[in-house]
């Protein structure tokens, strides 16, 4: 996993958007790879970002729709329901989720998979893979927020509509199976879009003091 100041030297959504071009060429070389049923059922493809400055021992954690920084123990004594849910082109994990039930697990990406996808995007790519998010109605889409006084992302549910006039980022995108001509396609379409107001520098807290 990465410690905080890897996760502090990930780029900010902003950066990372940017630096996301030609994004159909690589529509096209992934889709095979990401299109496969055993592979887009578990996992979608993401831009590797980070959302605030961790202290040491801080990871981002998402508990339900509320992703904030929060101290995890490295050792055998972690939180059994705390998993990973986002990972580098190299397969190192640098966010996670809290789980309600052992139904909830879903491993991580099977070796093979993570060699064939960083060998396809390069190492220290800024693409990454992810779980697969909740799917949604036609016409709707995830989108998150920074709230940056408590240092948390917080997803809700906008419309595709609502998010098509700019300010946000494309952070996630999910695997398709697109019927047009008879013919079975794969395509990726946006899973999740990021506003990008407050996304700047924010230091983490001073560290507490010591009695």
């Amino acid at each position: 996993m990465l410690d905080h100041i890897g996760y502090n030297n990930l780029l900010v959504i902003t950066e990372a958007d940017k630096t996301f071009t030609s994004r159909q060429q690589w529509f096209q070389k992934l889709a095979p790879l990401l299109g496969r049923a055993e592979v887009r059922e578990k996992y979608n493809l993401c831009l590797v970002h980070r959302h605030f400055n961790l202290q040491p021992g801080e990871r981002m954690v998402a508990t339900g729709l509320v992703t904030q920084p929060e101290i995890v123990p490295t050792s055998d004594s972690a939180p059994s329901d705390i998993i990973p849910s986002s990972w580098t082109a190299d397969g190192i994990p640098f966010e996670w989720k809290r789980i309600k039930t052992l139904e909830e697990i879903v491993a991580p990406p099977p070796a093979e998979l993570v060699q064939e996808f960083s060998e396809v995007v390069g190492e220290g790519s800024v693409l990454g893979l992810s779980l697969a998010q909740d799917p949604l109605p036609e016409g709707e889409i995830w989108c998150e927020h920074p709230n940056p006084d408590l240092r948390q992302h917080i997803l809700e549910i906008q419309t595709v509509e609502a998010l098509s006039g700019g300010g946000a980022s494309d952070t996630c995108w999910k695997v398709k199976i697109s019927s047009d001509g008879g013919q079975a396609e794969v395509i990726f379409v946006n899973g999740c879009k990021c506003t990008n107001d407050g996304h700047k520098e924010h230091p983490p807290p001073p560290p507490a003091s010591e009695e």
